[in-house]
């Protein structure tokens, strides 16, 4: 399906944690043939970008297809997510001794996941007095502990990262006017995480789909406001019919 050919939309979301992220294109007026080949579970790759250079933003299965008039239009709505294997998955009963460190539980939790784990550093940690039993589903317990653990867990080509973005893999971006920034606001957020207050601050950035960025791409950021280096923390690649967009939380 070829936007310049067919109308469509979509929305690609990416972030800094294990679950899995599940994408929204929308396609205006295709035939019921094409519409008969989005099959459940058929893999569907987006790919994007200005000019030459174009590259692929998301790649997944399909869970869910629908059609239907909407005034003079069909609109097909797909969504899909980017790994099936990441979906809900409750663990039931899974218990940890009194003295177990959180740090100790998310590498056994990563472990459960059956991926390879490809980098493992925590920031801190955290020693449990009491027993610990998790009865909730294993991506959501990975965050939970990762944030103990003042560190991002993230699954990236099929292996898990566990680890501070700031020692993300450096494919740095530099961003500003020239090179497709639209908008740049201050946000911060606090967190409360066992013992810990965190406190989080950063931008939000809206600026030309750049299909390179990805959770921890460094962004070498200069604004008439703000300057400096950070990294991605979680984002969109959108496009509305008109405009190809990229936004994202910076940190």
């Amino acid at each position: 399906i070829d936007s310049r050919e067919i109308d469509c939309e979509f929305e690609v979301p990416f972030d800094d944690n294990t679950e899995a992220n599940e994408a929204l294109i929308i396609v205006y007026n295709l035939t019921d043939r094409t519409i008969n080949q989005l099959k459940m579970d058929a893999v569907i790759t987006i790919e994007a970008g200005y000019g030459e250079d174009i590259g692929m933003i998301f790649s997944g299965v399909i869970t869910y297809r629908k059609t239907r008039i909407e005034q003079a239009d069909k609109v097909t709505k797909i969504y899909a997510v980017d790994d099936v294997s990441r979906e809900e998955r409750k663990l039931e009963n899974v218990s940890y001794s009194k003295n177990t460190k959180a740090s100790y539980i998310l590498k056994d939790l990563c472990e459960k996941v059956g991926l390879p784990i490809a980098v493992f550093k925590v920031e801190r940690d955290h020693t449990y007095k009491e027993s610990v039993t998790i009865n909730s589903d294993i991506m959501a317990s990975i965050e939970k502990y990762a944030k103990i653990c003042g560190v991002s867990a993230y699954i990236c080509k099929q292996k898990i990262y566990v680890r501070s973005l700031k020692d993300g893999d450096n494919l740095a971006f530099a961003l500003d006017e020239n090179t497709g920034l639209l908008s740049a606001n201050p946000f911060e957020e606090e967190e409360t995480n066992e013992d810990y207050e965190d406190k989080i601050e950063g931008y939000e950035l809206e600026m030309l789909l750049q299909h390179r960025i990805q959770t921890a791409s460094v962004i070498h950021l200069k604004s008439v406001n703000y300057s400096g280096t950070y990294r991605v923390r979680e984002g969109t690649h959108d496009y509305d019919g008109t405009n190809f967009l990229t936004r994202v939380k910076v940190v």
